[in-house]
């Protein structure tokens, strides 16, 4: 039986591989053939990728324009696998104008369409218009997207944000292994090059006397030779930092605060109970096209969408200073109101992110669309619904 999974940025990577690790738990001993577009981790899951899309992520329009004829050449490369051989099931993760394009594409070939986060879930006001007309069913990390989704006559699920099934499962490792105390300063420059370029100055100004190791997460499309030899040409004398692959929330979970970019990497931040400070730079072009087109947002960073509130300082563009950065950074890394008022934050989260098992549930989904029995009935989680609405 065929799945065919789409990921295009770092974080649907990692959600394709564990939907992938999952899917072979419960199969039942079914015989599963993945393919994909993916990166690293869907390879390493056992992915045949028909394209590789590590360096897809990008921000604005001429970056997109940049990355375009990868794309371009990922989508060919998908059509073509997707019309080969018998439809199966085809699992688009996030990653929304290249897989709702995809999505249609397979639905017409006969495929079943399992939509696992789709695009903009977390607006409260509106989803994509034509997911329930390309999608067989949906799995969405939020009740009001669910709840959205359903009037709008698509088959929708809400098990909770898959990113607590992954957390969990690497900090009750962590735990065991006794690595519970926190002294480092966690980095996570983000997993875009443009975001490594911009950002990166900016931290090692701000970093330039601390005592303290900075313990960089090295994305999964990077290497740590690659971002230590950046770091070391802005901050040659700290030869003390670390550099972790394949490990991020051990960074995260080891560190007393963390400077993070923005995207998933705050909610894993949030997750991993690890006060932080959200830093977002774009170029001048970039911002200029965010101004023309009259894009306004309240927050950028995902526990402050969630809780309506700035839960976690945000540095945007001209106040991305090291100036600031420090400011926060040691209100942070000392036992004050700032810092306690986020991890109290941090687990207000709860309510919105549900159950630990959200991957499990989705495996579940997915094998019930291939006629594949599991040991579960995954059903919406009504804990989820009743404790975010208290």
């Amino acid at each position: 039986m065929r799945v065919f999974l789409s990921a295009g940025e770092a974080s649907g990577d990692a959600y394709a591989a564990a939907l992938v690790r999952e899917m072979r738990s419960h199969a039942q001993g079914a015989d599963l053939r993945f393919e994909g577009i993916g990166g690293r981790r869907s390879k390493e899951a056992g992915v045949s990728l028909a394209a590789d899309s590590s360096s897809w992520g990008v921000i604005g329009i001429a970056q997109a324009v940049k990355v375009f004829p990868r794309c371009w050449r990922g989508l060919r490369a998908a059509k073509k696998a997707i019309s080969g051989d018998e439809p199966g099931l085809f699992v688009p993760i996030d990653f929304g104008f290249f897989n709702c394009k995809l999505a249609r594409y397979a639905k017409s070939r006969g495929w079943k369409v399992l939509y696992f986060i789709p695009p903009g879930s977390w607006r409260r006001d509106r989803q994509g218009q034509d997911l329930p007309k390309i999608c067989d069913e949906i799995v969405t990390p939020f009740y009001w997207s669910c709840d959205l989704l359903r009037k709008m006559g698509a088959k929708a699920h809400c098990f909770g944000h898959p990113a607590r099934q992954l957390v969990r499962e690497r900090e009750e490792e962590l735990i065991k292994a006794g690595q519970e105390d926190r002294l480092n300063i966690a980095v996570l420059p983000g997993s875009r090059g443009s975001e490594i370029d911009l950002l990166l100055p900016v931290i090692a100004e701000a970093l330039k006397d601390e005592m303290r190791t900075a313990e960089f997460a090295v994305a999964p499309n990077f290497s740590a030779d690659f971002l230590r030899s950046k770091w070391l040409k802005l901050r040659p004398e700290r030869t003390g930092d670390l550099f972790t692959e394949d490990d991020t929330y051990g960074v995260l979970y080891r560190a007393r605060a963390a400077i993070v970019c923005s995207g998933t990497a705050t909610l894993e931040a949030a997750l991993c109970v690890c006060p932080h400070i959200v830093l977002y730079r774009v170029s001048p072009g970039v911002a200029l096209q965010a101004k023309l087109a009259g894009l306004k947002f309240e927050f950028i960073s995902q526990p402050n969408i969630l809780l309506g509130k700035e839960a976690v300082p945000e540095l945007i563009q001209d106040n991305a200073t090291a100036a600031n950065v420090r400011a926060h950074l040691d209100k942070l890394l000392t036992e004050g109101e700032e810092r306690r008022q986020q991890i109290w934050s941090f687990m207000e989260l709860d309510k919105f992110l549900g159950p630990t098992d959200a991957i499990t549930h989705t495996a579940c989904v997915a094998l019930g669309m291939l006629g594949i029995g599991a040991d579960r009935k995954p059903e919406q989680s009504e804990a989820v619904r009743t404790t975010a609405k208290a």
